[in-house]
């Protein structure tokens, strides 16, 4: 049995720039991962749903894979939504790396994106404890295990504008 906790249709896009007059980059995407702010935003996670009165969410590494692919997939194709590129819902994607056991299993994903300055952990989660559908994802008792994923790329192509962006992806599940 497939269910999806609190799909979420909000984006979060802060301060954003575009470069004037760009277009895309048309070479080839370097992306540097951020382990170091990826588990500073786990953290900080745990610490608001700990002031909430719930458990912690486990560093999972199949929901990890799933948020590194999804984020690189987005820096690499200049996209930024839960569907791949090709249109598939992100549950599909995350079933192929962290599929459910014999008695179901419930996924959400939490996405954002920052340019200009690297964000930080606070930046990161107070983003989504701002917008209900990512809180809502945030605060789930449903919710064990997370993995997440922030990739920098310092000229963004497609929906990024030439600008240098830090692309968040945050995916959380329980089986």
């Amino acid at each position: 049995m497939l269910r999806i906790a609190s799909l979420v249709a909000a984006l979060v896009a802060l301060a954003l720039p575009v470069a004037a007059g760009a277009t895309g980059n048309t070479g080839k995407v370097s992306t540097t991962r951020e382990p170091s702010l990826e588990s500073l935003v786990l953290a900080r996670i745990n610490e608001v749903r700990a002031a909430y009165g719930l458990g912690r969410l486990g560093a999972s590494t199949g929901l990890t894979r799933a948020a590194v692919a999804h984020s690189r997939a987005m820096a690499v194709n200049g996209f930024f939504a839960h569907e791949s590129q090709n249109g598939a819902p992100f549950s599909q994607r995350l079933k192929t790396y962290y599929g459910p056991h014999a008695s179901g299993w419930t996924v959400g994903e939490n996405l954002a994106m920052f340019g200009g300055v690297r964000p930080d952990a606070a930046a990161i989660v107070t983003a989504w404890m701002a917008s209900p559908p990512h809180r809502a994802n945030l605060l789930s008792r449903s919710f064990s295990d997370a993995g997440i994923a922030i990739l920098h790329d310092p000229a963004g192509r497609g929906v990024y504008g030439g600008a240098s962006t830090w692309i968040v992806t945050l995916d959380v599940g329980a089986r």
